[in-house]
């Protein structure tokens, strides 16, 4: 409790006063303000994560169709799909061609990856497909 004075300068009853909560917003704001950066930086990193986790599997999804009309054109068709792309280094693996009927194709990319406050991190993505070989 305080004392305060009244007009004629003489001490009026006491009073409770509110503490003063001037600043705290500001305050409260600048600690949670690194984690929300973090947060979003990561959210962005993982949307370019799943970016490119779909460009792979449409160059997959390419090659196997370019390989199932020319049998050497599959990890060709898939590497030359990648190359304006930041995919990360890519290996092709061509698992059965037209005489089973169906191609097959594996694409594997490493990729590097670096998060706010983690530091870098090594991202195999992965991705295959098929496709009927015409008759």
């Amino acid at each position: 409790m305080t004392w305060r004075r009244s007009v004629s300068g003489a001490m009026a009853r006491p009073s409770r006063r509110k503490p003063d909560d001037d600043g705290v917003v500001a305050v409260e704001f600048a600690l949670v303000l690194p984690l929300l950066i973090v947060l979003l930086f990561t959210i962005i990193l993982g949307g370019a994560v799943y970016l490119d986790q779909l460009q792979l599997q449409s160059a997959a999804r390419n090659a196997a169709r370019a390989g199932s009309v020319t049998p050497t054109g599959a990890c060709n068709a898939a590497t030359a799909e990648l190359a304006g792309n930041n995919v990360g280094s890519v290996s092709c693996e061509l698992l059965e061609n037209c005489s089973t009927g169906v191609v097959r194709v594996r694409l594997t990319a490493q990729q590097t990856v670096s998060l706010p406050l983690v530091g870098d991190r090594n991202v195999t993505l992965r991705a295959s497909s098929s496709y009927a070989c015409p008759r």
